[in-house]
This record gives structure tokens, C-alpha cells and sequence, in this order.
């Protein structure tokens, strides 16, 4: 269940409440984000992450994700936590990034998404996301 939750955050950037949700997610940030084994997960190893997978999501390659590709990606990487249809909470994500509602999550509300996700989670604001903070 922790794995769904913590696949679905890469997607929404969703906030945690708990001081133990923050634990498990700094945690699964340092897991999937250390690029060099440090432990720290820093902004530029962050932002590089998320370029990637921007890259990775966008199919077609026009610098773009559509619904389409955002819906089929979504569905192949996460598994709902709630009694939604996968559709309905990917659809609920992918509306939450497209700020501008153009049916389309540009590079910019990309970057803008994970850059905020990586700034609430760093909270002595050092550009790192380490365990225990």
C-alpha cells in the first residue's frame, strides 16, 4: 500500500500531513532520487530526475503531455488507493498539473509541479532532502 501511495505522489506531487508521512516520503525521495549514493537528495539531482521522466512521459515526443499520454502512463506506474477507478484519479492528477487547462501538461507545469513538490518537502530550505528532515 505504502509503494501505491508513494507512486501516485511522484505523479501529483501530494503533499503528506503526518511528520511520519514526511519520513516515508524524504525516504522513498532518497531512494528513487540519490543519483550518487549520498544519502541527499539534492534540487539539481531532483530536477534532473524529473526531466527524465518528463521525457519519458511525453510518447510522442512534441515537448507536451497530452491526457492521453499522461493517462496511459499514469496507469502503467500506479495503482489507486481509493475506491476511484485508476482513470478517475489519474484525471483528477493530470488536471491538477495543467494549470493553464489546455488539455496539455507543458515542460514549464512540469517543472513548476516538482520544484514545488521538492520545496515543501525540504523544509530548512538547503536545496536537500535528507532523512530526519
Amino acid at each position: 500500500m505504502k509503494k501505491n501511495v508513494l507512486l501516485m505522489s511522484v505523479f501529483a506531487g501530494v503533499c503528506f500531513s503526518a511528520h511520519a508521512d514526511e519520513a516515508v516520503k524524504n525516504a522513498y525521495m532518497i531512494e528513487k532520487f540519490d543519483h550518487n549514493g549520498d544519502h541527499v537528495v539534492t534540487q539539481e539531482e531532483f530536477l534532473e530526475s524529473a526531466a527524465q521522466r518528463f521525457k519519458t512521459m511525453d510518447i510522442d515526443g512534441d515537448h507536451a503531455i497530452e491526457q492521453t499520454e499522461f493517462l496511459q502512463r499514469y496507469a502503467e506506474h500506479s495503482h489507486p488507493t481509493t475506491t476511484d477507478s485508476g482513470s478517475e484519479v489519474g484525471q483528477r492528477v493530470f488536471d491538477k498539473l495543467d494549470e493553464n487547462h489546455d488539455a496539455k501538461i507543458s515542460e514549464q507545469e512540469y517543472n513548476q509541479s516538482r520544484l514545488k513538490w521538492f520545496t515543501e518537502a525540504d523544509k530548512d530550505n538547503d536545496q536537500k532532502i535528507e532523512l530526519g528532515r
